[in-house]
């Protein structure tokens, strides 16, 4: 769900907590060969390290209740028009480190566990982030376009199949080198709106 779609509370139940939920019904049926590979987004490597509240994401696999209530307060700082956007880069990073955090016990099954993280393409969720300024992110991309969904679809599929059997625990950016060239000023800059 992405800060278009919904409130700070309606991204953070949907994105982190769901994440939990088919993480944890995906390794109580998981076996040898089994991969669950689960998407996170360009925006959780833009959060800064000093934003991520580990502690709180130390909570997923003990308290969802008060994990999911400390993931809202956080994405609730600032200006409320900030709050979907703030929810969806946190429940990303979430996304990916819950991910990492969760690859010992997919191991311990013969399972592997790892996310993929899109940067933006052209699809539905897409464009309609394009009018909140996810289409100025193309302008700091190697490729100066939209993935096409086809683009990430064959990642997503080759890192769910059996060929890649030694990859997990990791995340996969696909966002046509746009954090490659965006570095700290094109952060400031997006952030700023300038």
């Amino acid at each position: 769900m992405s800060p278009q779609m919904g409130s700070a509370e309606k991204i953070i139940k949907i994105n982190a907590v769901g994440t939990i939920n088919i993480t944890e019904a995906s390794l109580a049926a998981a076996g040898e060969g089994f991969a669950l590979v689960n998407v996170a987004s360009i925006a959780g490597h833009m959060l800064p390290s000093v934003m991520v509240p580990r502690r709180t994401y130390r909570l997923a696999t003990r308290d969802v209740e008060e994990f999911t209530r400390k993931m809202i307060a956080n994405a609730s700082r600032g200006p409320a028009r900030m709050h979907p956007g703030s929810a969806y880069s946190l429940s990303k990073n979430f996304v990916i480190r819950h991910s990492a955090d969760r690859a010992g016990a997919f191991g311990a099954r013969g399972a592997r566990i790892l996310s993929v993280s899109p940067g933006s393409f052209d699809t539905e969720m897409g464009r309609l982030e394009e009018k909140s300024g996810s289409a100025r992110l193309l302008e700091f991309a190697a490729l100066k376009r939209f993935g096409r969904p086809d683009e990430i679809a064959e990642l997503l599929a080759f890192c769910a199949g059996d060929k890649p059997g030694y990859l997990t625990g990791t995340d996969i950016l696909c966002d046509g080198g746009t954090k490659a060239g965006l570095g700290i000023r094109g952060m400031l800059a997006m952030t700023r709106g300038a």
